[in-house]
């Protein structure tokens, strides 16, 4: 393994890439200038300082991932430091943070059954690994999560240590982890509860910068959005309020109170001929709770019409009441929560991004001011200090960051070798770090036989392009249509058409192919993402028509011949060729502007908002892991047995009767099912019934609290994200096209905002460096104040 000495032990890397100042220029001269400071000593360097070399590396590195400075900058902490940060460090913390939160789904009460299915009816039993098994890996990963404090709390110091309450939480939980699991192991694992479980997600929080930047943006949004939110309930109160009043409940003959809900066969009030007034109030207004859950199941249109039509048989006068509530509600408030939530959550995350700009300029300030002991200033005495490009080329060229900005960066600084850099003109370098790599595509090799060279442009031509996206689609139509008419011929017969269709359609694509690759060339065909996504499809459909043909034993449909084997249904293989051929219609994206920008920003998505996805991870797990422990086997106790006679009745639209047995805390899989159920918000007041009456009707509030929080604040930052990432991605577009340019940049979160963020300046950076704990020998130069 490399270590500190080795950026010590390159001689000649070092001295081959800094510039020299004249011989001329002596020590002794000194003395000849009356204006010489002493403090000026440190920077009259004529040999490199692989010290402060070292620590200007680290802080490109900590700019380059938007890291705080305030560490230790000795030479043996750096080196503990870049160990820290190097990737098989932190591949192991990811792999550790993974393996804890996984462990939920195989420790006790495991989600692996012998069967598959959460049913309580069909499922088998869980397989459970032995008491000490899980435990014994669990216990590895809080020892590597405690070594990780230790590790970071020597790094930053123990004033530092002090300041960070993320860090200080962290032993916490760690240390309450390491208490738990001792219980659970003194248990013999037949404790009740297993608090550290909640605790887990935390892990995954702490890990992550942009994670908990995310995460601090939401809370703070949240009192903002607290007016809205209050004036929601009051809208559901006073509607509920004046439903109970407008929707009257008969009266009793046995003097008790129609609200209790305590009420036996003799209560039971038989429906009329005719319409009654009765029936809203019987069934969705009997009490204020009842009455409150049916208004706000209603907001989410979950239950409509159903909860309006009792009252609208009666009279359609009452449909008013219900219409005006969604207005209100639906269309007013939850949009306007909406839009609080977007411009609350994008203030806090603008004023995040600017933060970690600030961090990013502060971490390569350092790195300047570091590089200027490598050696002297070209003037004594001004306010502006300059540094050697090839010392800032010896510093990038061990910094750790994406090859392709490396290769940028050091492709400028070769251009500009001999020249010197202002702090300024260093900060600009860095710019290449928040570039998409220029990939330029190796030119068309040309054919000079005449017909070759007609035919080769044809091909290279965008029609040609055209024509073929054309055949894909008339490929999946012919499926369509085949599917429509014959759809037991298509698959289940040996004589189906559509085999032999396909044969037809892979030939085209076989000899599509293969003609752009003659015509492109290998190296620019490559270079192509859509040219290898056709490639690869290709090649795996005429891999699968092999294995057709060969069970098939040849390549035309009969129902004579025997196939080879039974093993591999022919079914199965042409099912798996028309699902293949379905990804070919995708190149159609392409083509169409607007669909290009969507589909671009999708991916835009997936690739860089995995923070607000670990945040959805957070919530899923703690919410998860809490059903659990209130709601287990709570339904499937109730679930009716296997080859039982059941003579129950049930409700009509009921938990019981819709069979929702698998939706149940049982174990970890089957929890997330069901928060998943519940926030599509779909038929969610079912659940809310059932626990409600297999528990009792605080179980609603678990439920409601997911809503609140998966729903109403997740769901709507998710969106304010969607529409910030479309904007900016369709404005750049739209620029782009205008200047006839081709956008450089990638959509991350930091660029989305980027536009909007201001640039510090060289003073405030220089001020904010004062205050670094660990800088105590570095002098940075004040400004001359000119004499008036």
């Amino acid at each position: 393994m490399d270590t500190y000495p080795v950026l010590r032990g390159k001689p000649g890397t070092f001295e081959e890439s800094i510039d020299y100042y004249d011989a001329s220029v002596n020590v002794d001269n000194e003395e000849e200038d009356e204006d010489f400071d002493p403090r000026e000593r440190s920077f009259n360097v004529y040999d490199c300082d692989a010290t402060a070399l070292l620590q200007a590396v680290v802080f490109i590195e900590d700019g380059v991932r938007y890291r705080s400075i305030n560490h230790k900058i000795d030479s043996v902490s750096l080196w503990y430091y870049r160990l820290y940060y190097s990737w098989p460090v932190q591949w192991t913390l990811y792999l550790t943070i993974t393996t804890i939160l996984v462990l939920a789904f195989i420790e006790k009460p495991s989600s692996i059954t012998t069967n598959g299915t959460a049913d309580p009816r069909y499922r088998g039993d869980p397989i459970n690994l032995p008491c000490g098994a899980t435990e014994t890996i669990e216990l590895a990963c809080l020892l590597i999560f405690l070594a990780d404090a230790v590790i970071k709390t020597h790094l930053i110091g123990k004033k530092q240590f002090i300041k960070s309450p993320w860090l200080i939480a962290y032993v916490f939980i760690i240390i309450t982890s390491l208490a738990d699991w001792m219980v659970t192991v003194n248990y013999k694992c037949n404790e009740v509860v297993r608090f550290r479980r909640l605790l887990r997600p935390f892990f995954l929080l702490q890990n992550s910068s942009l994670m908990k930047k995310t995460l601090k943006s939401i809370t703070r949004t949240v009192p903002k959005i607290a007016s809205v939110l209050l004036m929601l309930m009051l809208h559901i109160y006073f509607f509920t309020m004046f439903g109970l009043l407008l929707f009257p409940l008969p009266e009793r003959t046995n003097g008790t109170n129609s609200s209790t809900g305590d009420q036996n066969s003799s209560d039971v009030i038989p429906l009329p001929d005719e319409p009654s007034k009765y029936r809203e109030g019987q069934q969705f207004f009997t009490d204020i709770q009842t009455a409150t859950i049916s208004l706000l199941v209603l907001l989410t249109t979950a239950n409509n019409p159903d909860v309006t039509l009792p009252a609208y048989i009666y009279s359609r006068w009452y449909s008013l009441y219900f219409i005006s509530f969604l207005i209100i509600g639906l269309y007013f408030f939850f949009n306007m929560l909406t839009a609080v939530i977007y411009n609350e959550f994008r203030g806090y995350l603008l004023r995040s991004m600017q933060a970690s700009l600030n961090r990013r300029r502060l971490a390569f300030q350092a790195a300047f001011e570091m590089l200027c002991q490598q050696g002297r200033p070209i003037e004594r005495n001004v306010q502006i200090t300059t540094v050697s490009v090839g010392v800032i080329k010896a510093a990038v060229s061990q910094a750790k960051m994406k090859r392709h900005a490396k290769a940028a960066i050091i492709a400028r600084l070769d251009s500009e070798m001999g020249s010197t850099k202002t702090a300024g003109e260093f900060q600009a370098i860095f710019d290449a770090l928040d570039r998409e790599v220029d990939k330029r595509k190796p030119p068309i090799r040309t054919e000079h036989n005449k017909y070759l060279h007609f035919l080769q442009e044809l091909i290279v031509h965008r029609y040609f392009n055209y024509f073929g996206t054309f055949v894909a689609v008339l490929n999946v139509l012919v499926i369509t249509v085949e599917i429509a008419v014959q759809y037991d011929k298509s698959f289940y017969k040996r004589d189906s058409s559509l085999a032999l269709i396909n044969f037809l359609f892979i030939m085209f694509y076989v000899c599509e192919q293969t003609l752009k690759i003659w015509a492109y060339g290998w190296r620019r065909y490559r270079s192509s993402r859509q040219c290898v996504f056709d490639g690869m499809l290709t090649l795996v459909l005429v891999i699968v028509e092999i294995v057709y043909c060969v069970i098939n034993r040849g390549v035309l449909p009969s129902s004579e011949r025997e196939v080879l084997t039974e093993a591999l249904p022919l079914y199965e293989i042409v099912r798996v060729i028309n699902m293949l051929i379905m990804f070919r219609v995708l190149r159609i994206i392409s083509h169409i502007q607007t669909m290009a920008v969507v589909a671009a920003t999708l991916i835009d998505l997936l690739r860089n908002l995995r923070s607000f996805v670990g945040i959805l991870v957070v919530i899923y797990y703690s919410f998860a892991i809490l059903g659990m422990e209130l709601f287990h086997d709570l339904t499937s106790r109730h679930a009716p047995k296997i080859n039982a006679t059941n003579t129950t009745a049930y409700e009509c639209g009921s938990f019981e009767q819709l069979e929702y047995w698998a939706n149940n805390f049982d174990d970890f899989a089957a929890a997330l099912v069901v928060l998943f159920d519940v926030m599509v918000v779909n038929n969610w007041h079912i659940f809310l019934g059932a626990y409600k009456k297999y528990s009792s009707g605080w179980a609603q509030l678990y439920f409601i609290s997911w809503y609140f929080v998966s729903v109403l604040v997740c769901l709507n930052v998710f969106t304010a994200l969607v529409l910030e990432n479309f904007i900016t991605k369709w404005d750049r577009a739209q620029e782009a096209q205008q200047q006839e340019l081709q956008a450089s940049y990638m959509m991350s979160v930091h660029m989305m905002f980027r536009g909007q963020l201001k640039e510090p300046t060289e003073q405030e950076l220089k001020d904010e460096l004062r205050k670094h704990p660990h800088i105590q020998h570095l002098r940075l130069q004040r400004q001359i104040q000119q004499p008036s």
